[in-house]
């Protein structure tokens, strides 16, 4: 009787114990779930009431002096404010897709790097000299085709060079290099983009979470949604690949881990 007694009570306070630890889960997760909504409300307030702020600003503008010079400049603003108004938009749809797992399919393509890398970062020559920055390439000739969704990897690569533009000072260099490690299998194909630029340890955590951008780092007033880096890691894991980022040294690292699909 004694016994039975002792066994009871160990269930009891097993049983407890458990509703403490699953209370306690639950205060976690309703506290993340309220950091997520705080920190989609106020991006909400600053990312799309700012552009909508001056598109009525400029509209205001032209009517004052429709058909001037002038007028065409605010135009060629608003669609810029408008970019930046779709942009958003489209992050927070990839990315709610993304974690749905109602992602357009994967169709693996056969690209060949030496090719395909130079086409896609030709858009950001512009940028590049505005800002007084140098992107270096490092391609070996010889690297074998990727077997890779190239939508998905073209969206990562641009994220990642967008990046790196950003938070990149003037006469900063940005560098852009691919090695292949076929001495394990299934062989790699592992693609790195560095920056001049270095992330604070205690920041790097954080480096992925959706919303969160660096604080007082913005050098070039780009603004953003916080998202682009919580859509890379997403698409990544969707490529089966991993993602890893480093920083020191005054350089900041993004590696990009690919087998073929």
């Amino acid at each position: 009787m004694l016994v039975f007694r002792d066994i009871t009570e160990q269930k009891r306070a097993i049983e407890a114990r458990q509703k403490q630890l699953e209370q306690e889960q639950l205060v976690v997760q309703w506290k993340e779930i309220n950091q997520l909504k705080n920190d989609f409300l106020n991006l909400v307030s600053h990312e799309l009431r700012s552009p909508l702020s001056n598109i009525k600003l400029m509209i205001q503008m032209i009517q004052l002096s429709p058909g001037t010079e002038e007028a065409q400049r605010y135009l060629e603003l608003m669609e810029g404010e408008c970019d930046r108004e779709l942009e958003l938009i489209n992050d927070l749809l990839d990315l709610q897709r993304l974690e749905s797992s109602s992602y357009p399919v994967i169709t693996p393509d056969a690209l060949l790097l030496q090719q395909w890398l130079p086409w896609v970062i030709e858009p950001f020559q512009i940028r590049l000299q505005e800002h007084q920055q140098t992107l270096q390439l490092n391609l070996p000739s010889n690297l074998p085709p990727l077997f890779s969704d190239g939508i998905s990897l073209e969206r990562i690569l641009v994220e990642l060079l967008n990046n790196a533009c950003k938070y990149t000072p003037a006469g900063g260099k940005i560098a852009l290099s691919v090695r292949y490690n076929s001495s394990e299998a299934p062989a790699k194909t592992i693609i790195i983009t560095s920056n001049s630029a270095e992330i604070p340890v205690t920041e790097l955590p954080r480096i992925f979470e959706k919303f969160y951008r660096l604080p007082n780092a913005d050098i070039w007033n780009q603004g953003g949604s916080g998202l682009g880096l919580s859509i890379v890691e997403k698409l990544v894991e969707q490529l089966q690949g991993s993602i890893q980022v480093e920083s020191g040294n005054g350089w900041t690292t993004f590696t990009v881990t690919l087998t073929d699909l």
